[in-house]
């Protein structure tokens, strides 16, 4: 069995390809991104939002150390993802992917909120392209990431099945607070 953040870079190199569209909602680090970049290539683009600027100079060292000339960053929250799509003439995605909680060796008073996560979600779930995926790794380990984990599985297990099938990978033998997977496939 794969961990939980190779699960989702698996799932995603199966289905996304060259000259894709895709969404990093949560830039971090940055790791998620260069995946991104590696599978989309020169012709594809990534989209990376964070609301720390931390993370986006540490994700751009990261870039340049990797040759990841595709990704394009925004010191904005992910429920602002659209409206980047909408000045960039954007109506479709590929594929999206959401790291939630806070930005490793930082603030982890900063972390990502299950309003603007959900907000996020929905939004981007509006633009995906019939058979694309969101992947979104949940973290329960700290109180706003119990609080989030809540509200976003309440979410999307309201999500119509005619709209979107959803899946958590989790590891059954594992501490409730340890992270675990969700997938979204749009119909």
């Amino acid at each position: 069995m794969q961990a939980i953040i190779p699960f989702i870079h698996q799932l995603f190199s199966e289905t996304i390809q060259e000259g894709d569209f895709v969404i990093d909602a949560t830039l971090g680090n940055g790791h998620d991104s260069v995946m991104l970049s590696q599978l989309v290539g020169d012709s594809g683009k990534v989209f990376a939002f964070d609301i720390q600027q931390e993370a986006i100079d540490q994700a751009e060292q990261l870039f340049q150390e990797n040759n990841c000339t595709n990704i394009h960053t925004f010191l904005k929250g992910h429920e602002f993802a659209t409206d980047v799509l909408d000045e960039q003439a954007i109506n479709q995605i590929d594929g999206a992917i959401f790291n939630l909680g806070y930005l490793p060796g930082s603030d982890q008073q900063v972390t990502t909120t299950e309003k603007t996560t959900i907000q996020a979600i929905d939004h981007l779930l509006g633009r995906l392209k019939p058979g694309g995926h969101i992947g979104i790794v949940i973290y329960p380990g700290h109180p706003e990431g119990r609080q989030e984990k809540d509200a976003v599985m309440d979410y999307l297990s309201k999500l119509p099945s005619k709209l979107a099938d959803v899946a958590k990978y989790q590891m059954v033998n594992r501490s409730e607070r340890a992270p675990f997977a969700v997938i979204i496939q749009k119909n």
